[in-house]
């Protein structure tokens, strides 16, 4: 799987959160990833596209797919 699948996985599992439908909130993504909040939170909200998301957060995103979300 790409990179870009599992940074969209995290955030979509981070949306769904938002509706009560995943328990992989942005608080436990952050948290978990060491990254601030605001480097969540504005993917999920949608104020920032993640094609133009750093690579080290991208990273820390796949790896926290690899961790939790991988089947």
């Amino acid at each position: 799987m790409k990179l870009t699948e599992k940074v969209e996985a995290v955030i979509n599992a981070a949306q769904a959160a938002k509706n009560g439908e995943s328990e992989h909130t942005s608080y436990r993504i952050f948290k978990e990833c060491g990254l601030t909040q605001g480097a969540i939170k504005r993917y999920v909200d949608g104020v920032s596209d993640i094609s133009r998301m750093g690579l080290g957060v991208a990273e820390k995103l796949g790896e926290y797919y690899d961790n939790h979300l991988a089947k």
